[in-house]
């Protein structure tokens, strides 16, 4: 109890006070990844984003963003946090929290809850005690989801109105200078 509760205070406080000084590091500061399947190593022997947490994460954002699992969504935010360290570690810690919720209160990780109303009570608790990570991870898997244009279809959208090769018209038009002959 003391270890875990030791790691997530280490995780929560590298996620929100090393933020700034984390990201401002060069990438070759941190150590090699070795794929995603084993998790993100974030110094040598540090790891998060463990396959636990990657299901944790596939359930919430499930929860949250009905049907965007099949947009690669899962893909998207591992590769976000891939580049941000900071922001790894933060969420990381935010998904330890609501599995530890869902554990303490159901005896169950959270990605093997299957009843909604046991799934919103422990959203519900994480949107008004954790608001900082909820808002911020719902923000993530919204923006990473709508930003992608296989999303745009489904949505009766074409895409952004000037698409490349056309002029821009919040600019003002430009004159071409004929040279008289």
């Amino acid at each position: 109890m003391a270890n875990s509760r030791r790691t997530f205070i280490k995780t929560l406080t590298v996620g929100i006070l090393g933020s700034e000084a984390v990201s401002g590091l060069p990438s070759s500061a941190f150590a090699e990844d070795k794929g995603r399947a084993g998790g993100i190593e974030i110094k040598k022997g540090y790891k998060v984003f463990s396959p636990d947490t990657q299901k944790i994460m596939e359930a919430f954002t499930q929860a949250l963003l009905p049907g965007a699992g099949e947009y690669g969504i899962n893909e998207k935010v591992l590769e976000y946090v891939n580049t941000d360290r900071a922001a790894a570690t933060f969420f990381d810690a935010g998904l330890w929290n609501l599995d530890s919720l869902s554990r303490s209160q159901f005896d169950k990780p959270f990605y093997e809850l299957t009843n909604k109303e046991e799934i919103a009570k422990l959203i519900n608790h994480i949107s008004v005690r954790n608001r900082r990570f909820f808002t911020q991870f719902r923000y993530l898997i919204t923006r990473l989801h709508y930003s992608d244009p296989k999303v745009w279809g489904n949505l009766s959208y074409d895409g952004p109105p000037q698409t490349k090769g056309f002029m821009d018209y919040s600019e003002p038009p430009k004159t071409q200078n004929k040279k008289n002959k």
